[in-house]
């Protein structure tokens, strides 16, 4: 009996425990793709003109169902829910319990739907039709005359929802009535960026025409929305190279669309951020003129000192590891002498692979001004050490558990890569051939 009273009391207050926070709870439904995992979803808070994960939430492989409770700090502002390509907002509060049922562009709010996600609610029905267009499958194919009915039909309704918006909350409100109008506007740029096009400029939808010509990103409040950035690149690719008919590089085009000077700046940086260049000296060199605050010019001159690296010429970025005596090594430590850089791991077939061709190489410069030197990314430094020792490796070997210069400044993502500098310090390749063509072996020649 005292068992079983027990077990209702930790009941009861597991239950009212619970009570207390604010969880979300549903299902969100995603076509398998290459570049997203479709068995986990994120809470998202927007932040510098994009989004931010907050907290990863599994999906249940059966269903895609998930169940989350929400941190207070998340609580009474603005969220957003889904894949990194595909969200939804959500405002939550203590003791709400809200279900979603999301996917495909489209999503139902059931449960304790508050005031605000109401909201949120009523605008995604009413956008869902424009939205299958981007989130579905074939959604693009779909001929233009449909598109342009379905984008007609919601302009004016879309203008009367904004304006009508009124909650409890009048900054909520303020906030939706900047963010949705962009959203629609993000929402019906989607085709395009899937393959949606018209012969003539005539053709386009008046709503798309008129933003087009119309949109100058004046407003710094636009980089505080969670797709300002990707609606930035997509106005411009519509603009420019669907609308317009140019030719040339998307980046060589959409810093002249910003007339804000700080939103410039901030998304500039950004675009170098997710490395989305071609050329990121000419990129950097073009551009550096629009930072304003210390803190951008700052972040630039970084950006500019790993620019400068990829050239040919370029001035090198000095890098410290330790050799497996523990004593440490610096780049400018080999000044005089020819540097060839190879980065590889214990795991790495292709660099084991290239193991042989290297060591062949090593010998055929002893006596020179050259030097080797192999660097780790290995984060178990004793299976780094075993293999050195028990292959008997040549050249100076140093260890980076995966941290540091090289990791930060010389971009290595993928092994193997071998760097390739001159007597001087300067950048001869930053991504060279490898030992096993003969023509790495003519280059280093041609520095001695």
């Amino acid at each position: 009996m005292k068992k079983t009273v027990l077990s209702m009391l930790l009941l009861a207050c597991s239950a009212a425990g619970w009570a207390q926070h604010a969880m979300i709870q549903g299902k969100f439904l995603k076509e398998n793709t290459s570049t997203i995992n479709t068995g986990q979803i994120y809470l998202f808070k927007a932040e510098n003109g994009g989004m931010v994960p907050l907290t990863m939430i599994p999906l249940a492989r059966h269903d895609h169902s998930f169940q989350a409770q929400v941190a207070d700090s998340d609580l009474n502002v603005i969220r957003y829910i889904g894949f990194p390509d595909e969200v939804y907002p959500v405002y939550m509060r203590k003791g709400d319990t809200l279900t979603i049922d999301a996917g495909f562009g489209e999503i139902s709010y059931s449960g304790k739907v508050n005031a605000q996600n109401k909201v949120f609610a009523d605008w995604c029905k009413m956008v869902t039709p424009l939205r299958k267009y981007s989130y579905t499958k074939d959604g693009w194919k779909l001929a233009p005359t449909f598109y342009d009915g379905t984008l007609d039909s919601l302009v004016k309704p879309a203008e009367t929802f904004v304006s009508s918006i009124k909650t409890d909350n009048a900054k909520f409100d303020k906030d939706l009535k900047f963010m949705l109008p962009y959203s629609l506007r993000y929402d019906a740029l989607g085709p395009f960026l899937q393959g949606l096009g018209y012969a003539k400029k005539e053709e386009f939808p008046a709503f798309i025409a008129n933003i087009l010509k119309t949109e100058n990103y004046s407003n710094q409040q636009i980089w505080t929305l969670p797709f300002a950035y990707n609606y930035i690149q997509g106005y411009s690719f519509v603009k420019h190279f669907t609308y317009n008919m140019e030719n040339g590089l998307l980046e060589d085009v959409i810093a002249a669309d910003i007339t804000n000077p700080n939103m410039k700046a901030d998304y500039l940086l950004t675009l170098l951020d997710r490395k989305e260049y071609q050329n990121m000296s000419k990129f950097v060199n073009s551009n550096k003129q629009y930072m304003i605050t210390a803190a951008q010019k700052n972040k630039m001159k970084i950006f500019e000192k790993q620019a400068n690296l990829k050239e040919v010429g370029g001035e090198t970025v000095d890098f410290s590891y330790p050799d497996m005596t523990g004593k440490v090594h610096h780049l400018k430590d080999f000044r005089g002498k020819v540097v060839l850089v190879d980065l590889w791991a214990t795991w790495c077939k292709p660099c084991l692979a290239e193991q042989p061709a290297l060591e062949t190489l090593e010998k055929s410069f002893e006596g020179k001004d050259v030097v080797f030197i192999s660097i780790s990314i290995d984060t178990e430094k004793e299976k780094w050490k075993n293999m050195v020792e028990e292959k008997k490796l040549s050249g100076l070997h140093l260890y980076s558990n995966n941290q540091g210069s090289m990791i930060a400044d010389y971009e290595v993502t993928q092994i193997p890569r071998f760097i390739l500098i001159d007597k001087n310090g300067k950048m001869v390749s930053y991504d060279a051939i490898r030992p096993s063509d003969p023509k790495l072996k003519e280059l280093i020649q041609s520095k001695i």
